[in-house]
């Protein structure tokens, strides 16, 4: 049986890291390949309509280097503005993303 003792840290929310926080650099996301925007709608319909929890890789913008993918639901978009209102209830984030800016959708 393993001791714990002062030469061995051990951090309070290790547990956490472990769980919950997922890491969304650039050289850990695999490239999907850029999806028809045709299947990126009824996708997105199908996602709504069943409550699917979904994952959306976004197109690098010109101002960031790095690849993101963002995780959850998709909600109301109030105004029906053409954006996607995506909730992760895990995290208590919620995205607003432009159609235009989604690169590929699959489920977790």
């Amino acid at each position: 049986m393993k001791k714990n003792t002062l030469e061995e840290p051990v951090h309070p929310f290790t547990f956490l890291q472990k769980k919950f926080f997922l890491s969304s650099t650039t050289s850990e996301l695999e490239f999907l390949p850029q999806m028809p925007e045709s299947q990126i709608t009824l996708f997105l319909n199908q996602a709504f309509t069943k409550k699917k929890k979904i994952i959306l890789q976004i197109n690098q913008l010109k101002n960031q280097s790095s690849l993101t993918e963002v995780t959850g639901f998709i909600r109301y978009t109030p105004f029906k503005k053409p954006q996607i209102v995506l909730e992760n209830t895990l995290l208590h984030m919620t995205y607003l993303i432009h159609p235009s800016d989604i690169r590929h959708i699959r489920l977790p």
